[in-house]
């Protein structure tokens, strides 16, 4: 038995206090912002609670529900599962897919239940829907689903209210979009699958809230779907499936027969046959159904759904960011300057964790060892959230370039450094000067646009972002030295550079008075480069020079520190919408040879013998090496970044670093 506690006094939370008294748990209390709690507790005999913070410090309460409102989803459910409370939170989870990202790490880091709310998704019919797909059904598809109503509120309405996460596509519009990914995923063996294509219009009211939208979805396997909601538009909002020879007809796709007596149908066409009706009947309503589902996880010590997983709500939450923005719907929420409402805000209280550090010469505070690139975020709001993460974490270098992302990564890591005051905090490693615009007259001006958009008057690091060998090293170390003497970078240094060009830019530099390279950032890796990952890169895995580097005591700032995803367990890879996202072609025209493929086993193995993933015991590799290293992080997400930081913790010994490299049997 579950004891359960309810956030929100509105109708979906008086159905869920319905559907409890179908099973064998208990509505301990309920709590709202509205004044409205004790009238429902009178009506469902439990405690009332004014404010959702005693109905989470309530040491009765097991699980919580939460029904509140959009937008008060993500602080109500963090702070459940930083108590330890299992969290059921109705969907959409919620307003952005970087607040989801976050819940899903704080449940991981509690081990603490969490499921969004698809009550659908639970029921016997959908269950039943999943097995047609994987039986009968080949891919491409074409869906059509769609889910609408009509009806007439005032704009303080939460339906149509930009303020309480009002929109179409937020609130219903999240069914047909979750269906479509489920239905492509099953038909080729997966849970899942992602759109790579959306194409939206909608209508939107007065404040900029969708009425109604629609969007064609596209898939890798060339599935298509048309998928649309509304809240003023009244329709059947049923759901079609079909492939090549069959076609699937959803009757009641989202409420299941709930309010048909508990009884609904599929229509099935298989080939040339007649269609079939299929009747589905339950004695539970869909929202017990649910609960039982959600409470076998909490009894089976799980702390994600197989039928809702993480990354399937996690998904789903980037797919309707996507759909929402292209139909022009913008919330406070997706402001990355926001505290309220972000993992900042609950965090910043707590002791800042701490993480090995190490001295670069004219930089007056100690590095994290670990770099944080800025060019995988994909808009302000993750890259705000990812930033926090990783300087709560303990990290404080940021890694950041010109050409990133068309200049936004500059501007997203200089609006988060001046939205939390951490100027003096942290260490921003800049570049410019990439190709074709390498030559010193291209520095200084870019340079000066790089300072503009961070909103700072200096960087404490600065690479050229590639070398150019027509022009002489000394033209690029005077015009450094010029603008270190002017204040405007502290140190220097290049990126995908020869050893012989490094070399004679060092000597140049010792020979004639002048500031010399203090640090490189080219490729290093586990995995050596066969060829380059693009035009003009460099790595500095070659013996000599290392050799040059342990010699000197050299710092290295290696991108592609993990060789972009060579040692990751899965071989798959996502579409993760980036420009620069190894594929499988990229890896083995770069990393695949015997030597590579025996060092990723002889990780592997390592990996097992020390209980770590093999993704760390590459970036261990890199972090005990006999030069400073100070690799750069490409995380996507705060998975990532999690993982990346556990190789911290990892001292290799020079023998096990050598095996790992071959160099010892």
């Amino acid at each position: 038995m579950t004891k359960w506690g309810i956030a929100g006094t509105g109708m979906i939370a008086k159905s869920f206090a319905e559907a409890l008294k179908e099973t064998d748990s208990v509505l301990h209390a309920v709590a709202s912002t509205s004044g409205r709690s004790e009238k429902f507790a009178n009506n469902y005999e439990c405690l009332a609670y004014e404010g959702y913070e005693q109905l989470i410090n309530d040491p009765d309460v097991q699980a919580i529900y939460i029904a509140t409102p959009h937008p008060s989803h993500f602080d109500i459910a963090l702070s459940a599962l930083k108590s330890n409370k299992a969290v059921l939170c109705e969907k959409p989870m919620t307003m952005n897919a970087t607040q989801a990202m976050i819940l899903i790490d704080a449940s991981r880091k509690n081990n603490t239940p969490l499921m969004e709310a698809f009550m659908y998704k639970s029921h016997p019919q959908t269950i039943k829907i999943c097995e047609i797909l994987k039986e009968s059904f080949k891919p491409p598809l074409t869906i059509d689903a769609e889910f609408c109503f009509q009806v007439e509120v005032p704009e303080s309405h939460r339906l149509v209210n930009r303020e309480l996460g009002g929109g179409s596509i937020l609130d219903i519009g999240c069914y047909p979009m979750s269906i479509s990914r489920l239905a492509v995923g099953k038909v080729n063996g997966k849970d899942f699958l992602n759109p790579n294509g959306i194409e939206c219009e909608s209508e939107l009211n007065s404040q900029g809230v969708d009425l109604n939208a629609q969007a064609n979805l596209t898939f890798e396997d060339g599935s298509t779907a048309h998928i649309k909601s509304a809240t003023n538009l009244a329709s059947e909002s049923t759901v079609t499936i079909k492939d090549a020879s069959n076609t699937l007809i959803i009757n009641q796709p989202w409420h299941c027969g709930e309010y048909t007596e508990r009884a609904s149908s599929l229509e099935l066409q298989l080939g040339s046959h007649e269609f079939e009706t299929i009747g589905i009947s339950t004695e539970k309503g869909i929202y017990a159904i649910e609960i039982e589902h959600f409470e076998e996880l909490i009894e089976a010590g799980d702390i994600e759904s197989k039928i809702v997983p993480h990354n399937d709500s996690h998904g789903n939450m980037i797919a309707l960011d996507r759909w929402r923005k292209g139909s022009g719907v913008y919330y406070e929420s997706d402001k990355g300057e926001n505290v309220t409402g972000s993992l900042f805000s609950f965090d910043i209280k707590e002791n800042r964790k701490e993480i090995k550090r190490a001295n670069l010469p004219g930089i007056e505070k100690d590095l994290s060892r670990l770099v944080f690139g800025c060019d995988n975020q994909s808009d302000s709001n993750h890259a705000f959230a990812m930033f926090d993460h990783f300087y709560l974490s303990g990290g404080n270098v940021f890694d950041t370039a010109y050409i990133y992302n068309n200049g936004k990564s500059d501007g997203y890591l200089g609006r988060w450094i001046n939205a939390r005051g951490l100027r003096d905090e942290v260490v921003i490693l800049g570049k410019g000067a990439h190709t074709p615009d390498c030559y010193p007259n291209k520095i200084r001006p870019q340079l000066e646009e790089t300072l503009e958009r961070m909103g700072t008057d200096y960087l404490d690091i600065y690479c050229l972002h590639r070398d150019n060998l027509e022009v002489p090293v000394s033209e690029f170390i005077d015009a450094l030295s010029e603008l270190k003497d002017e204040g405007l970078i502290n140190v220097f240094g290049g990126s995908n550079w020869s050893l012989p060009r490094f070399k004679e830019a060092i000597d140049y530099a010792n020979e004639n008075n002048k500031t010399p390279f203090s640090m490189l950032s080219n490729n290093f890796s586990l995995a050596r480069m066969l060829e380059p990952v693009w035009p003009g890169c460099f790595s500095c895995s070659e013996e000599d020079y290392k050799s040059y580097l342990e010699e000197h005591q050299i710092a290295i700032f290696p991108w592609s520190s993990q060789a972009r995803g060579f040692f990751l367990e899965s071989q798959e890879f996502q579409g993760l919408q980036h420009v620069a996202d190894p594929n499988k072609d990229e890896q083995d025209r770069v990393w695949t040879n015997e030597e590579n493929l025996e060092r990723r086993r002889r990780c592997f193995q390592m990996a097992q013998e020390k209980g770590l993933e093999p993704i760390q015991i590459s970036l261990a590799f890199v972090l005990n090496q006999p030069f400073p290293t100070f690799p750069l992080i490409g995380a996507r997400n705060l998975f990532e970044t999690e993982s990346s930081l556990e190789a911290l913790n990892l001292d290799l010994s020079s023998e096990e670093v050598n095996w790992l490299d071959l160099s010892e049997n």
